[in-house]
């Protein structure tokens, strides 16, 4: 073998363990070694070579997921550029998926994300337990941007797209186990069986637990542990060449001590909400104020020391199966179907104030009251593919049906009990809601790629997709006389202002009533249609490029609109949200395919970006959530990705994105103190909360930043192969930086700046060894080894609390993996 073939194989082989803009990996080094295998890949819902794919994907196999230390879907921040996987949006670990910029905070029944999340072909609805952790993964691929043809379910960010390894007709097993720092302990099993000659089957599981890094001075706690599990059970039967059906049948369980997050206090700023209630509940009960008991939080030990008097707990259980029947039909026409169900069970707790007392405490579990969310997810989607015209059309099409119904997820929402509170009477403010969701959608699709020449193709896609949703909201009340324990009347004072008298002798009762209120139910459609087209060139034969392709797309993304339940007590609808994307790509191997360049500037100018805001409902008196429209907002950037083998074992990684992105138009409410001696200002309203006024104005937020929008990334790694005797040993270093990421959530946050992170860094390493038959694999790994401390998230809900909530990242987290294969 000549120096220079050698080369471009290892090159080749090695591509899978780089992360790129475009996600060119497009070939692999087989387990046996010196066979070069074409990476398949299906980002557009048909096999294709992925250097050919004029689509910004990031495709992973499990060698390159492994070698990066990618043991988790959270994980994917560090390597993949524009990508924000964050379980630190609130408090639980749900996944809150940014792609360039796009995504949602939100998790309620009523809403979805702009990235959609495929597991093995399926859409998966909700983001609970959805936080995957990766064992027997296939490829993981990574589309961003719109994907509003082929992936048109709700995916006007990108798309998540996990393939796990499918049965095969030879058998082969494997044991694995992690341990490290903070109580890890992890072990995940794999076995193959072939049964006869046309049926095969695949069990997987694993189970992941740590003790957690948060302390908690309130209880004496650690946080954010983890005690997950999953299982995933496949068969394949191939009662002909031409026929393949696949079972997949999953499990997975998500307990955990959920993040609390460290208070901090806000200069200059009085919440409205915590002005209220320092006066009729707080400060007579404890002679302190809410920003006193944040400072406390706030002095109290490094960023994952926090005070946090309800803690916090989540639950997750799902389960599901699908049904995948491929035929080929003929040489050139195949036919697949794709039938399942997916159920989700979920229950947490969320302390959104920060602090040792009972301020603002949300909860599903602490009351018998509150009761988990169900989700039952039924889809059905059929596909046909094929190529005519001597290959030089392929086209793939198909139609889709999707039904999810989420019932039972009842919220009751704490404040006090404050006893004595104003006057000395008995303070508790407990409102809880039941939401119940039924959403449908159907959809068709098709797409063709015509080759003009061997150099120049065309791809032309059309989806048109319908999107029905309801809505039904229960709200209840507290009954007076179950608050005494000793069954002694109990009267409420001021209408629903949370303040009781009640008779001597009484008992607080935690586990009090409550009766039915009333009911509102609401329905909304949209129906869209979203073309995409591209212009490809493959380069040849050109001097200084060894191969390439340049690309130029145009798309579109629709993500429908839905009901919120706010600003009057009514369930009233938000717009849905709508992209327009172009993106110029380019993908060239140079230097004898020692190094890759791969980049890709886009411009996405997004109408009706679906934000979530807080308002008054004036019914109540209360504040209330609302999901609300940003008319006009527009992202621009540059990705790039390097991969260089300057000598034929040391391989060097470089990422970059460059991104501007701004809020063009944005007119939101904000709700302030308002001032009694004078009437509110032109255009707003003001609302009576009995002992303060409040104002809800219109407030124009245009100038602020998109959130988890890096401005900028950069990731480097290095790795060296060495070849000893007692098998391969491969050295790994990598460091990321982000910066500029904005985590504010309401307008007083945001002008702060104070959940505006300027620098995120990582510096990670991990020495991979193995075997020379390949039957052991070990690594020792250590992540963020400088220990750096740095913003991730919070909830940041200042104009209500004058104080807000943000989560720090993981400190260094070290250990030592080992797996053998049978």
């Amino acid at each position: 073998m000549t120096g220079t073939n050698y080369n471009r194989k290892l090159l080749l082989s090695t591509l899978v363990a780089a992360v790129g803009l475009t996600g060119e990996i497009p070939l692999v080094l087989a387990q046996g070694g010196g066979v070069l295998e074409e990476v398949i890949v299906t980002a557009r819902k048909r096999e294709e070579s992925l250097q050919e794919t004029p689509v910004a994907v990031t495709a992973l196999n499990s060698d390159a997921l492994r070698d990066a230390g990618v043991r988790n879907l959270a994980q994917l921040n560090q390597i993949a550029p524009n990508i924000e996987v964050s379980s630190a949006n609130g408090t639980a670990p749900l996944a809150n998926i940014y792609i360039r910029g796009v995504g949602q905070r939100n998790t309620g029944p009523n809403i979805d994300s702009g990235v959609g999340i495929y597991i093995d072909e399926v859409y998966v609805g909700r983001p609970d337990g959805a936080l995957l952790d990766i064992y027997d993964i296939q490829s993981v691929q990574v589309l961003r941007g719109p994907q509003g043809t082929l992936f048109g379910k709700n995916t006007t960010g990108g798309a998540l797209v996990f393939t796990t390894n499918r049965p095969t007709d030879e058998f082969e097993a494997s044991l694995g186990g992690r341990v490290g720092n903070y109580g890890r302990a992890d072990g995940n099993f794999m076995a193959n069986l072939p049964l006869t000659d046309t049926l095969w089957t695949r069990l997987a599981g694993s189970t992941v637990n740590s003790d957690g890094y948060i302390k908690n001075v309130y209880d004496g706690k650690k946080y954010m542990n983890e005690d997950r599990q999953n299982v995933i059970w496949q068969t394949r039967y191939e009662p002909q060449e031409t026929l393949t059906l696949d079972l997949n049948l999953n499990w997975a369980q998500t307990e955990q001590r959920m993040r609390p997050q460290k208070c901090v206090p806000v200069p200059g700023y009085k919440g409205w909400q915590a002005e209220l209630f320092n006066i009729i509940a707080i400060t007579p009960s404890t002679g302190r104020t809410v920003d006193d008991f944040c400072q406390d939080a706030a002095d109290v030990g490094d960023a994952n020391t926090v005070i946090s008097d309800l803690g916090g707990h989540y639950k997750a259980n799902n389960k599901g199966t699908s049904l995948i029947a491929n035929w080929e039909l003929s040489e050139n026409i195949s036919l697949k179907s794709i039938s399942a169900w997916r159920y989700t069970k979920a229950e947490q707790d969320d302390e959104l104030d920060h602090t040792g007392i009972p301020f603002l405490h949300r909860t599903q579990t602490v009351q018998p009251q509150g009761k988990p969310r169900e989700t039952d997810q039924y889809s059905q989607e059929f596909q046909v593919t094929g190529n005519a015209v001597n290959n030089r059309l392929n086209y793939v099409a198909g139609v889709y049906w999707f039904n999810e119904k989420t019932k039972g997820e009842t919220t009751v929402s704490f404040l006090g009990p404050y006893d004595p509170a104003f006057a000395g009477w008995l303070y508790l403010n407990a409102p809880s809601s039941n939401l119940d969701a039924d959403n449908d959608a159907v959809a068709t699709f098709a797409q063709l790629e015509w080759s003009w020449t061997e150099q120049w193709r065309t791809t032309l896609g059309l989806r048109y997709t319908e999107e029905t949703r309801k809505l039904t909201r229960n709200r209840y009340q507290i009954v007076p006389d179950s608050l005494d324990a000793n069954g002694g009347k109990v009267t409420p004072l001021f209408g629903s202002s949370g303040l009781y008298d009640r008779e001597p002798g009484f008992v607080y009762n935690p586990l009090f009533e409550y009766s039915f209120q009333d009911q509102t139910r609401a329905s909304n459609s949209d129906d869209a249609t979203t073309p995409m087209a591209s212009m490809q060139y493959l380069i040849n034969n050109v001097e200084g490029i060894d191969a390439g392709t340049v690309y130029l797309t145009y798309s579109e993304g629709f993500l429908s609109g839905g009901l919120s339940e706010a600003p009057s007590g009514d369930l009233e609808n938000f717009e849905p949200e709508e992209v327009t994307n172009w993106e110029l790509g380019f993908k060239l191997d140079l230097l004898d395919s020692s190094l890759r360049v791969n980049g890709a500037f886009y411009y996405s100018d997004y109408k009706n970006r679906q934000l979530t805001s807080l308002v008054i409902n004036p019914v109540t008196n209360s504040p209330a959530p609302a999901t609300v429209n940003a008319a006009k907002s527009t992202i621009k950037g540059f990705e790039l990705e390097t991969v260089w083998f300057p000598i034929e074992p040391l391989q060097l990684m470089f990422n970059m994105t460059l991104n501007d992105g701004k809020i063009d138009e944005f007119i939101d409410n904000q709700i302030t103190l308002g001032d009694a001696s004078v009437p509110p200002a032109a255009g707003c309203s003001r609302a009576d909360l009995t002992f303060i006024q409040v104002d809800s104005c219109p407030n124009d937020r245009s100038d602020e930043n998109l959130p988890r929008l890096p401005e900028q990334t950069y990731f480097v790694a290095a790795e060296y192969t060495f070849d000893t005797s007692i098998g391969r040993v491969l050295p790994r270093i990598q460091f990321s930086y982000k910066s500029d990421v904005d985590y504010c959530f309401d307008s007083a946050s945001c002008r702060s700046g104070m959940w505006l992170e300027g620098e995120q860094k990582d510096l990670s390493a991990r020495v991979t060894w193995i075997s020379t038959d390949e039957k052991w694999v070990g690594a020792l790994y250590g992540n963020n080894l400088t220990d750096e401390d740095y913003i991730v998230g919070g909830s940041a809900l200042v104009e209500s609390e004058g104080v807000g909530g943000y989560a720090a990242a993981t400190p260094t987290t070290y250990g030592v993996e080992l797996q053998y294969k049978f």
